[in-house]
């Protein structure tokens, strides 16, 4: 066995992942395998040659976050950003033999969790930490704080075992994954929550096909309950079975289509019945279960989305789009008639544009998501809110996160950034607005005297290119209007009107 030196790789949102995707519009990278990624499938294989192994270390990385009145943070992953100081570290080894690839890189978490103000659980049976909002036929398993002592998670984080047979891969993981064209939003599968543990086979690189090159991933996974939702011991495992397929039509330079579906429910009460389900995302189309009607062990929620992104690499230019839905037309006269029925969608678009030479740009991004709901169908009961469950009370969530976006059930979210850019540091500005739980506003008792929850914040961020890292941070202003609905005007529960001010510092070390 040789031991190499120490390596550097590329997780989701770090900065490498940022530098790769401004490469791809700027020329410089392929776009292969970008909407459909894992570290594992962004980092290179490492080496191995005569029969002999080879072991790489991997750099580690640091990811923190401090919250001065209330919890603030987008793609968490394992991480509980409340409020105080919480950090994030990961790292570990890698090693190649043959055609098997394993990636050993554990995390570690720790959140301060400090207080504030929360409303407790309603629901009978469940923690008092459980949301207020998600009951019922709106169920979902989204505390709003995760206990009221410190948090400490060690789990496997981006671990995985991977087998390559020529175009073909299969293996094991926890690792996160994004599906999907969005920078701040995926619908389907993001980094928000903590990574799936799962069995995967996917494809090893684009397959040619009359259409174009194809790309692939389908996964089976246990979801796990919090600690902080229900007293149930019967429900903590659940089944997750998901499909993305993409596709660059041969005709359009730059064009990548996907299409991407998941189905998830159904309690386990162990990991062989999960592997049970794998065929459920091919197999199981159901309609939306009414209130009242969800039964789990007979029942599956799911989700689809199509996506797109092209990139113009002479314009240094992208644009991109996810479309989703929680329940599939019936018809296609359903469709034509209410599209909007229980859909998300987002719009986004990235430009980057020379300034001053010697490799430096000028670059925007934009982003706008929504999940809110609105009644499409008159003899039809309401949708639920976007990631809550009608046939499993937790919803889409992974250990208390919603597993797609972070803002999320029945939120609207915008985005606008702007960055100077040179080779070995860049600078910039940014700003946003998220309506958060809209959908929940509408459920208060007497919900006309209460008001949007909304968020409206700025800040800059900044990052450094080191020797053998990437030292990346931000800092964000914002102002919590109505925060939990709460305004004073005429309120007949007599809550005060409360908006937060709240400032956030994130920094990211990350290997280079």
């Amino acid at each position: 066995m040789a031991v190499a030196q120490g390596n550097a790789w590329t997780t989701i949102g770090s900065a490498a992942e940022d530098r790769l995707r401004l490469d791809q519009i700027l020329g410089r990278a392929p776009a292969d395998g970008f909407l459909l990624r894992t570290p594992s499938s962004m980092t290179p294989a490492a080496p191995s040659s005569a029969g002999v192994p080879t072991v790489q270390w991997l750099y580690p990385e640091v990811r923190s976050v401090w919250n001065s009145r209330i919890p603030f943070l987008h793609n968490g992953g394992a991480m509980w950003a409340g409020r105080g100081a919480s950090v994030l570290v990961r790292g570990g080894a890698r090693a190649g033999y043959g055609p098997v690839q394993i990636v050993l890189a554990p995390e570690m978490t720790y959140s301060r969790n400090r207080p504030f103000e929360v409303f407790p659980g309603r629901e009978p049976g469940r923690s008092t930490f459980s949301s207020p909002w998600h009951i019922g036929a709106e169920s979902a398993d989204l505390p709003l704080r995760f206990g009221d002592q410190p948090v400490r998670i060690v789990g496997l984080g981006q671990s995985s075992i991977t087998v390559v047979a020529g175009p073909v891969a299969v293996g094991a993981s926890t690792e996160n994954q994004w599906w999907g064209p969005g920078i701040r939003n995926a619908i389907l599968m993001s980094e928000n929550a903590q990574g799936i543990p799962h069995l995967f086979l996917r494809t090893s690189r684009p397959v040619r096909t009359p259409l174009g090159p194809l790309e692939a991933r389908w996964v089976i996974g246990g979801l796990t309950e919090s600690l902080y939702f229900d007293t149930v011991a019967s429900n903590d495992l659940r089944s997750l079975s998901g499909l993305v397929v993409t596709l660059r039509p041969g005709g359009a330079r730059g064009l990548t289509l996907g299409l991407a579906r998941t189905v998830y429910g159904g309690e386990a009460a162990n990991a062989g019945v999960v592997l049970g389900r794998l065929f459920d995302v091919v197999t199981r189309f159901e309609r939306l279960a009414n209130p009242g009607e969800a039964d789990s062990s007979v029942r599956r929620d799911q989700l689809i989305s199509l996506f797109g992104r092209w990139v113009f690499p002479e314009s240094h230019f992208e644009v991109y789009a996810e479309w989703a839905r929680m329940e599939l037309p019936r018809s296609v006269r359903d469709l034509l008639v209410a599209p909007q029925h229980t859909q998300g969608y987002t719009l986004g678009l990235q430009w980057a544009r020379p300034a001053g030479g010697d490799d430096r740009f000028f670059r925007l991004q934009a982003e706008l998501t929504n999940l809110e709901q609105s009644i499409a169908y008159t003899d039809r009961p309401t949708p639920p809110d976007f990631y809550a469950g009608r046939a499993t009370v937790h919803g889409y969530t992974q250990r208390g996160k919603v597993i797609g976006a972070g803002i999320g059930p029945g939120a609207s979210s915008e985005w606008l950034a702007g960055d100077y850019v040179a080779p070995a540091w860049q600078v910039g500005l940014f700003a946003g607005r998220v309506r958060w739980e809209n959908g929940a506003l509408y459920r208060q008792f007497a919900a006309n005297w209460y008001r949007h929850d909304v968020s409206v914040f700025a800040g800059f961020r900044a990052g450094v290119a080191l020797r053998r890292l990437d030292l990346a941070g931000e800092f964000t202003a914002g102002n919590r209007t109505n925060y939990f609905f709460q305004n004073g005007i005429m309120n007949p529960g007599k809550r005060r009107t409360i908006d937060i001010v709240n400032y956030t510092l994130a920094l990211v070390l990350s290997p280079r």
